[in-house]
């Protein structure tokens, strides 16, 4: 099983930097992961995504998770927006790249840089291995599929935690594009 290893860097703050030219993304503590993703504008593709896989069920569930969930506009690099993202891949492939955005448990910001021999597990668990990058301006999660900036933290649902990125990470070429759903809580 690879497994995701968190880097610490000195100098973190506990939010990401530049929210003013952002989207108000507000916590919703009385709504799960996919209630907030379904009515925020700029999750559109996402909530296609995750509809058509068939993840809304543990997403709406009360098991915790953290989700880096990536903007309409990080999909659209990828030539994908609400109504091409589950025509344009294969489910399964498309589950697997959603699930790479996935941790059980809820990682609020301060926590995402631990201790050297800090790690966590993606729902998939078929990655690369994975860290977060810090600098004293910005959160980068960088990974073996991409980096991306996590624009925005902390947004708290119910069942867990959100953070906004602004590019879609690929799970590395060497994935086995299985089903990848959650096989139960550890």
């Amino acid at each position: 099983m690879r497994r995701i290893f968190l880097a610490t860097i000195a100098g973190f703050l506990a939010t990401a930097v530049g929210t003013a030219a952002l989207p108000a993304y507000a916590s919703a503590p009385s709504q799960t992961i996919v209630g907030i993703a379904s009515t925020t504008p700029g999750f559109e593709t996402l909530t296609a995504a995750v509809t058509c896989t068939g993840l809304v069920p543990a997403l709406n569930g009360t098991k915790r998770y953290t989700v880096f969930a990536p903007t309409n506009d990080a999909f659209a690099k990828l030539g994908l927006n609400a109504s091409n993202v589950c025509s344009a891949l294969p489910t399964a492939t498309l589950k697997n790249i959603l699930l790479y955005h996935v941790t059980r448990g809820t990682r609020v910001a301060k926590s995402l840089v631990p201790t050297e021999a800090d790690e966590t597990e993606t729902v998939n668990t078929l990655l690369d291995d994975q860290s977060f990058e810090v600098n004293s301006k910005a959160m980068i999660l960088t990974s073996s599929g991409g980096s991306s900036q996590i624009v925005a933290t902390n947004i708290r649902a119910s069942n867990g935690v959100i953070h906004v990125i602004d590019t879609v990470l690929m799970p590395g070429s060497d994935v086995d594009h299985q089903d990848g759903g959650d096989q139960g809580e550890k």
